[in-house]
């Protein structure tokens, strides 16, 4: 998961779908993307101890728009099974690429199991499910190298999520497969207001509502 910020607001919608990791503060949450598996081997080789699971956290934006011969159109230029159609082949091209670290996790003998969510705004995501699910330990990769993030403006979502989470949760970065120390993220300013980053306790309740449990892939 290698995303940089451009706006967090409040107006994010999170969908989880989740099998037995909401409650277990022990497991690992790892953050991946396309092309995380450095970030995974890390967690792998650095962070998980016996006993401990695994638990993927991949998020990908709203379906808004659908590509057609004739360039992108919106849903409601379509039909709804030409819309369920393309939800299905994204639902198929994330199983694929969650499988890839399943398998990598397989390999090491460490218990895994996914969350998937839905959302325009990943690092609400992650602040919001670390307050609701009681995260202890996530790791966030980064395509961003340490002298990048000395000198370049803005902030990467790894980045911004150290910065803000509650304390109680370890908030690992890693880039080209070495862990960003939180000393060296440039120091952002909080927000003045707690309810842009983390959302109140009735809020909090609507987003694990929100949860359904699918299992993980076989």
């Amino acid at each position: 998961m290698s995303w940089e910020i451009e706006e967090i607001g409040e107006d994010s919608k999170s969908e989880v779908s989740n099998k037995d990791c909401g409650g277990i503060t022990n497991d690992v949450y790892v953050a991946v993307g396309k092309n995380d598996l450095h970030v995974l081997q890390w967690a792998l080789d650095h962070a998980i101890s016996p006993g401990i699971r695994i638990c993927l956290v991949h998020i990908f934006p709203p379906i808004t728009y659908i590509p057609s011969p004739v360039g992108k159109l919106s849903k409601s230029q379509l039909s709804r099974e030409q819309v369920q159609a393309y939800i299905n082949q994204e639902s198929n091209r994330r199983k694929n690429l969650l499988e890839k670290y399943i398998r990598l996790c397989n390999d090491a003998k460490v218990p895994v199991d996914t969350v998937l969510v839905e959302s325009k705004s990943p690092a609400k995501t992650l602040l919001d499910l670390i307050t609701v699910v009681n995260v202890t330990s996530i790791v966030i990769g980064t395509k961003r190298s340490l002298s990048t993030i000395r000198v370049k403006k803005g902030h990467g979502v790894g980045e911004y999520v150290q910065k803000n989470a509650p304390d109680f949760c370890q908030v690992k970065v890693v880039s080209e497969g070495k862990e960003i120390k939180k000393e060296h993220v440039v120091q952002l300013k909080r927000s003045s207001n707690p309810t842009s980053l983390v959302r109140s306790k009735q809020s909090d309740r609507n987003f694990f509502e929100c949860m359904c449990f699918s299992g993980k892939f076989n």
